[in-house]
Formats: structure tokens, C-alpha cells, sequence
């Protein structure tokens, strides 16, 4: 009896003091999680938008921008914080859209610091470093869509309309409007939300303006991309890929995998998308294809008389599968850094650089895979081609289908084409347009209050494709009929 007693104690004490402990960690997790509320509580009130009645607002942006501020809010929208993104939310009550702005809502973004590279240049010094001694090269290469695919926003550089009226993005939402407007000598997206308005700054752009144009901003040394978008493609404002209609959405991190396809060098500081807002090379130019190119300038500076290029990698000199993935760092799919930005250099194997990407072949986003497509084609295949047989880099050849399908014919009979003796034009002019058609791409999706668009890639997929045939025919039976009789 004795004996049961002290098993029965035993137990109770053990229970009391497992239950002291837990809650003990039930005290503690509760301490924890209550200090980091009044820490988020402290950093959001010190943040916390100005509101105010809407007879109190002063809605000139442009007087307010230039006293370093923004729009109040009104007082019958609602905000909060939105943890660990850190992005700002503002909506209604009643909900519906939204916006997501980094930057306090009130105020403005913060211009970019002027900071110190936290990498040291690799060499690169980008492409008029090379105009003394391939000045023809650069005079052609300069109009590419390679050397035009990222810029400084000026007036040469910028596309889209901003003259009254055409200057306005509307959105499913009647409360919600984008307008695009000039500012002395900048350019800015301006965002009507219900009663509010803010400005964004258009910094930067990327895109060649072949397809579309998209900007982006800085905030602090943070770059973010704009919620509209220039589509070449009926001249018009549109909402950037990705983007809902009826949002306005200014809070998309640009990440360092996105830039390294558009640029020749910057200065990557730390995820998600802090950068060194100075010592940017725009576009991707000489060097992305040769190598950072420092040392060999420097030698020919030096010495003049050299024939043989120093330091220097060219293309044509290396085996075709390394030639290929010289383009294949952006031209073959979204394959994800393994290594830093710019470890990659010209010769290497590609993928000791980049994650290979489970790919299944399709016509993909940006650009539109074509490695991957070109690769699967009987052409390639069956030959050494890669892709300077068929695209000089060095000249803008846009829309020149004569040009490429004499490429075509470097390799095939024209008599052998299944449709040469059955029409009355040569069929010699376009082979691309049967063999290699432009398909709008499924991923690529923008979004209107007309409807979705999805901008049309050239499919790099070589092969016989009854569809495209029965298209470009009865284009050209179509432009042969005179304006008249139609």
C-alpha cells in the first residue's frame, strides 16, 4: 500500500513539474512573440501615413514633389504594413484593388544613394571603350536590339505617347487610372487610386522596344518595376507581364537574374534587389560575348602595332557548343545563377555558371526559348549550324526576311520547297514565315481592360508547319488585292 503511494505521488509530481516547464515555453514563446509585435508596432508607428480629409489635401503632385513630399492620404482609405516583404497596402474598406508601394504611402520614393561599389569591377568597361578601333562595328551595333534592350530613361530613349489623352492607362476599375507624364526633364507614372494620386519615377528601362518597354524605378538603392508598360504592338500603354488589371502595383523586386540579361555589368549588393545605383553598363554589348574587355584595351593602347587580339575571346574560334551558350545565357530558357553575377565568361561551359532548368521544349517567355527550339530542329541537327549562321550580331537585320531566307538557301534547293511550284511569287522572299512563324506566347500574358494581349515571338522551331503556310499565303493573296476591289 505504502509502495502505491509513492508511485502515485511520484506521477503527480512528475506531472507538475511537466507542466511548469511547458508552460514556462508557453511564458517565453508569448514574451517572444509580444516583444516583436511592440517591435513591428514601434517601426510601423514610426511610419505610420498621414491621413487627412479630403478638403484638406493638396492635390498638386507637382508643387508637392518639389518640396520633397507626397499626397496625404485620405482618411477613408485604409493601410497597413505588409511583414517581411515590407511593402506598404493601401484599399478600401469594401475592399477591391489595391496598391503595393515600397515607399510610405504620402510620401515619395527616396532617390538612389550615392554609394561605393561592394564588388570590384571584373573588367568590364563596356562598348565606347571599343569604338577607336572597331568604330564601323560600333556604328552598326548601336542600332541592335542587344545594345538597346536596357537604357537610361531620356527623350531619345523612351517610347509611348504622352501628349493629352493619349498618355492614360485605364483599368477595369473606374477608381483606378495610370497616366504618363513629363516632369521638367523626368519622366513619371502617375497612379490615381479613389481620391488619391502618387508619382513613381520611370529610371530605367528594359526592353528594346521591339516588342515593349518596361521601367523601372529606384527606391533608395532598391530598383522595382513599374505597373505599366509600353507594348510597340498598337502603340498603347499596358500592364506590365504578370500584372492584374485593376491594381496598382509598384512593389515587384527587380532581382539580379533579371538585370543579368539586359546589362553588361552592375554592381549586385544583396537580395532581393539592391544594387550600386552608379556604374551601370546598359544594354548587353561587347563584352557579354568577348569577355570583360580592360586588359585588352589597355594592351592595345599600348601597343598599337599588335595584330593578334589580346586578352580577348572571340566567339567564332570556340567549338559550337560553346559558341552556342554564349547566347545561351539568356537565349535558352530561365536558367537560375549557380555563381555570382558575371563569373561567367565566354569559353566556359555554361552550366558550371547557371542551373540548368527543367525545360519541356516550348515556346517559352522573353525569349521565346530559342536555343532550346532551334536545337530540336532537323537543321541543326543535320548540320554544324548555330546561330551566327543565321544573325549577325553586329547589325541591326530586324524584319529583313529576304536577308535570312538567303541564309536559308545557303543550305537547301529553293525547288525542293514543297510550295515553289505552286504559287505565283518567289517563294524565296519569306521562308521564315512558313518554317519559323511568329505564335503569341501563352506565359507572356498582358493584361487590359480590352482584353488580355499576348505579344507575338518568332518561333525558332524549324520545320514544316501547315498552319503558318495557310496564313502567309493568304496574307500575300490578300495584299495582292488591289484597295478597290476589296
Amino acid at each position: 500500500m505504502k509502495a502505491k503511494w509513492i508511485v502515485i505521488v511520484a506521477i503527480v509530481l512528475g506531472l507538475g513539474i511537466w507542466l511548469a516547464y511547458t508552460s514556462n515555453q508557453d511564458r517565453e514563446r508569448m514574451d517572444q512573440a509580444k516583444r516583436l509585435a511592440q517591435r513591428q508596432n514601434s517601426q510601423s508607428e514610426t511610419a505610420t501615413p498621414e491621413t487627412k480629409s479630403k478638403s484638406e489635401i493638396d492635390t498638386d503632385l507637382d508643387a508637392l514633389a518639389k518640396r520633397g513630399v507626397g499626397m496625404p492620404l485620405p482618411d477613408d482609405l485604409v493601410f497597413s504594413r505588409v511583414q517581411p516583404e515590407g511593402y506598404w497596402f493601401v484599399g478600401k474598406h469594401e475592399g477591391g484593388s489595391g496598391v503595393e508601394i515600397p515607399f510610405s504611402p504620402g510620401r515619395q520614393p527616396t532617390p538612389p544613394p550615392n554609394l561605393k561599389p561592394l564588388h570590384e569591377n571584373p573588367g568590364y568597361v563596356g562598348p565606347d571603350a571599343c569604338k577607336a578601333c572597331h568604330p564601323k562595328m560600333y556604328e552598326s551595333f548601336v542600332h541592335t536590339a542587344h545594345y538597346r534592350t536596357s537604357s537610361r530613361v531620356n527623350e531619345e530613349t523612351i517610347r509611348g505617347r504622352f501628349s493629352e489623352g493619349e498618355n492614360v492607362l485605364k483599368t477595369v476599375d473606374e477608381h483606378v487610372k495610370f497616366e504618363m507624364r513629363k516632369r521638367d526633364d523626368q519622366y513619371i507614372q502617375r497612379v490615381q487610386f479613389f481620391d488619391w494620386m502618387f508619382d513613381v519615377p520611370m529610371d530605367i528601362i528594359l526592353g528594346s522596344s521591339k516588342m515593349a518597354q518596361t521601367y523601372l524605378y529606384w527606391h533608395e538603392d532598391q530598383l522595382y518595376q513599374a505597373n505599366v508598360t509600353y507594348l510597340t504592338d498598337g502603340d498603347q500603354w499596358i500592364n506590365s507581364p504578370g500584372y492584374i488589371d485593376g491594381d496598382a502595383a509598384y512593389a515587384r523586386p527587380v532581382p539580379e537574374r533579371c538585370m543579368d540579361c539586359h546589362m553588361t555589368y552592375f554592381d549586385f549588393r544583396k537580395e532581393p534587389n539592391h544594387y550600386t545605383p552608379d556604374g551601370m553598363i546598359f544594354g548587353v554589348t561587347c563584352e557579354r560575348c568577348h569577355g570583360p574587355g580592360k586588359e585588352h584595351v589597355t594592351h592595345h593602347q599600348q601597343n598599337p602595332d599588335a595584330k593578334q587580339p589580346h586578352a580577348i575571346v572571340l566567339p567564332s574560334e570556340l567549338p559550337r557548343e560553346r559558341q552556342l551558350e554564349v547566347c545561351g545565357q539568356c537565349h535558352s530558357g530561365v536558367n537560375n545563377l549557380k555563381n555570382p553575377t558575371f563569373s561567367y565568361r565566354p569559353g566556359d561551359p555554361l552550366f558550371d555558371h547557371y542551373h540548368r532548368t527543367p525545360d519541356d521544349g516550348t515556346n517559352s517567355v522573353h525569349t521565346s526559348n530559342q536555343l532550346t527550339r532551334l536545337a530540336a530542329s532537323e537543321c541543326f541537327k543535320n548540320s554544324e549550324m548555330g546561330c551566327v549562321e543565321c544573325h549577325n550580331p553586329h547589325q541591326n537585320e530586324r524584319g529583313q526576311h529576304e536577308l535570312f531566307s538567303q541564309r536559308c538557301l545557303q543550305c537547301h534547293n529553293m525547288q525542293a520547297c514543297g510550295m515553289h511550284d505552286k504559287v505565283d511569287f518567289d517563294i524565296a522572299e519569306n521562308c521564315i514565315a512558313c518554317h519559323m512563324p511568329i505564335r503569341a506566347t501563352e506565359p507572356l500574358r498582358l493584361r487590359s481592360v480590352e482584353g488580355d494581349v499576348f505579344p507575338p515571338l518568332r518561333d525558332h522551331l524549324i520545320r514544316v508547319d501547315d498552319e503558318a503556310t495557310a496564313e502567309y499565303l493568304q496574307s500575300r493573296s490578300q495584299s495582292s488585292v488591289p484597295d478597290a476591289a476589296r
